[in-house]
């Protein structure tokens, strides 16, 4: 009996030590993605009391779900998506890990990471710097081959730090921040979706530079300042080729829905065409979210389209419920094809086709296509984001009054 009464009580310290193991240190933590060519992705973390993690991406704070322990790890899911990441404690100020995305079933699905603890206040940038970088600068990616496509860079420098954001004619690159010392520019971006590094050095008022997005691409890029830079208006890319606009797909309930119907006649509707799995499509969602609780009961109606990586009809309903109930979705996303622009320019062949997602169309009360808008500029763009949301409002309200 005492044998046994020593072994439960030795059963239950290991418990408890593993439990403490296991356990993050409260406070900041600097991370670094390993990425190809020996390159590392930085980023900051901050654990607190309860153990919750939330990940600094520029102005951006992405708190991470509860925790899952698997073994002698941790899980962290992300809300907006499906990825995780593992923690593995080393020590009291080590920690390894790697960063999952689930749809990618190669050697790209796993990215893998260190860490170490830096302290109870946020890593904070320092120093004057004798060149700026601040303004807007005319890109290109891929410059050497027949794929380049241009960009609009928009920095702000403070110090040696750096913020801003990438524009391309199908929406920006989001939240990205990094640092600009002795005429070299790092920028980087991990939200959860993007695994983004710029890195680029100033010469003779040009910056010539890398771009690596997650394990598994790489290409260059050029840029020089040029504040009356434009891209091509993304109100003109996507257009009807076909005078109706009509479309059948499945609710996740997995009845027909067809557009149009008696339920839209004299609404204005905003047909959303995005994916789950999409950042820029959760930064318009946000945005749609807001619109439609604001002018639903005037006569505003927002109808979306998701197209999904899993294969199943019911694994892309997964998706899609997951995204609804964690970002309070409230109006109806239907259920779309594959992860594919040109499956959905299938889908819509009335439109010339589909180029990113998301696109929204926009529809009067008389079911007439009065704008497709293509791409999404989101919150790290700024003015062009509050400008957009605007317009937008203005639209509506002008619809509504027809």
């Amino acid at each position: 009996m005492k044998h046994y009464t020593i072994l439960l009580l030795l059963f239950f310290m290991s418990l408890l030590f593993t439990g403490n193991a296991i356990e993050l240190r409260e406070g900041y933590w600097e991370g670094e993605l390993k990425l190809i060519g020996n390159k590392v992705l930085p980023f900051i973390f901050s654990v607190n009391q309860d153990q919750k993690i939330t990940i600094i991406n520029a102005e951006e704070s992405v708190l991470m779900k509860e925790s899952i322990l698997k073994n002698d790890s941790l899980q962290y899911y992300f809300s907006s998506f499906p990825n995780f990441l593992i923690f593995k404690v080393e020590s009291e100020k080590r920690i390894s890990g790697s960063f999952v995305n689930p749809d990618r079933k190669n050697e790209f699905a796993r990215i893998d990471f260190n860490g170490k603890y830096f302290g109870k206040e946020q890593p904070k940038f320092c120093g004057n710097m004798k060149n700026k970088i601040d303004g807007k600068w005319q890109v290109l990616f891929d410059p050497d081959t027949e794929h380049n496509f241009p960009a609009i860079g928009i920095f702000n420098q403070e110090k040696n730090k750096v913020t801003g954001t990438f524009l391309t004619e199908t929406g920006d690159f989001r939240f990205l921040s990094g640092s600009f010392k002795n005429n070299k520019l790092m920028l980087s971006s991990f939200d959860g979706a993007h695994v983004f590094l710029f890195t680029a050095t100033l010469k003779n008022d040009t910056l010539r530079g890398e771009f690596i997005s997650g394990s598994g691409y790489k290409t260059n890029w050029i840029g020089s300042k040029n504040e009356n830079f434009k891209l091509e208006n993304p109100d003109s890319l996507t257009y009807m080729v076909k005078d109706n606009f009509s479309f059948n797909f499945k609710t996740v309930e997995g009845e027909d829905y067809n557009y149009p119907n008696k339920e839209l006649q004299n609404k204005v509707v905003i047909v959303q065409i995005l994916g789950t799995w999409c950042p820029n499509c959760l930064d318009e969602t946000m945005f749609y979210k807001d619109l439609y609780a604001e002018y639903k009961d005037l006569g505003l109606e927002i109808i979306a389209v998701a197209y999904e990586r899993p294969e199943s009809f019911e694994d892309k309903v997964k998706r899609i419920n997951r995204f609804t109930q964690n970002k309070e979705v409230n109006y109806p996303i239907l259920v779309g094809g594959d992860a594919s622009k040109e499956e959905c320019s299938k889908d819509f062949d009335m439109l010339n086709n589909i180029s990113s997602f998301p696109t929204s169309i926009f529809i009067n009360k008389y079911g007439e296509v009065v704008k497709i808008h293509t791409g999404f500029n989101g919150p790290g763009t700024g003015k062009i984001y509050t400008d957009y949301k605007r317009k937008t409002k203005e639209l509506i309200e002008r619809l509504l009054k027809e």
